[in-house]
């Protein structure tokens, strides 16, 4: 009697055992499968992010940009910080004019390097020139303002997921660029104090205006 009740818990222990090996088998491979999938699909979305030349040449400059020390004169601040937003976009510009197939957007990036190229250089010639009036190097009066902007910007960016198109990823990233210059020379206009730069951030305003609606006019039959 003994020996029949060990023999009938071994072969319910062996059953038991079986069944678990079978549900094992049946169903981890797939749980694996499944999470191996999805960890490369978040790799190469994110290999896709770090190697997007769009997003790596905007974030050199724009890097360089972060490190930019503050005068306290805003009119100087804004050509310095303004002259590094530029260069962004020309940088931007370059590759699409280099790996683009829209003939529409690589026009407007070729307008975009064209028209920043000469106010960089207008607002160079502003800083070569400028003197600090003496008293604003005694009181500096610190506006944060751009800083916030070209943070929220940049923050905006790097959410982006990028599609791999050149043009609609250049697109997609030059509308938030040109917004925040937009708000920079908006800041200029309330707070500066030299008339050249506050007419120069007048026509940034108009002209980066519109090219925001042209560009989200293009995005919005875009599929």
């Amino acid at each position: 009697m003994k020996n029949e009740i060990l023999v009938a818990a071994a072969l319910c222990v062996g059953a038991y055992f079986m069944q678990s090996c079978g549900n094992t088998n049946e169903n981890t491979p797939k749980d694996e499968m499944e999470t191996s999938m999805s960890q490369n699909d978040s790799k190469h979305s994110d290999k896709m992010q770090m190697d997007n030349d769009l997003m790596q040449s905007m974030s050199g400059t724009m890097g360089k940009m972060n490190e930019m020390k503050m005068t306290g004169d805003f009119d100087i601040d804004f050509a310095n910080m303004m002259i590094m937003h530029h260069q962004a976009a020309i940088d931007m510009s370059e590759v699409e004019i280099a790996k683009g197939t829209v003939a529409r957007i690589r026009t407007m990036a070729q307008n975009i390097i064209t028209a920043q190229k000469a106010e960089i250089e207008q607002m160079q010639q502003f800083v070569n020139n400028y003197k600090m009036p003496e008293a604003k190097t005694k009181t500096a009066e610190m506006h944060h303002e751009m800083d916030e902007t070209t943070k929220a910007m940049m923050d905006k960016m790097h959410n982006m997921k990028m599609t791999g198109n050149t043009d609609k990823d250049f697109v997609m990233m030059m509308i938030p660029h040109h917004e925040s210059a937009v708000k920079m020379a908006e800041n200029e206009l309330m707070h500066g104090k030299q008339l050249e730069l506050k007419k120069m951030a007048q026509q940034m305003i108009t002209d980066q205006n519109k090219e925001i609606t042209d560009l989200n006019a293009w995005l919005s039959n875009q599929k």
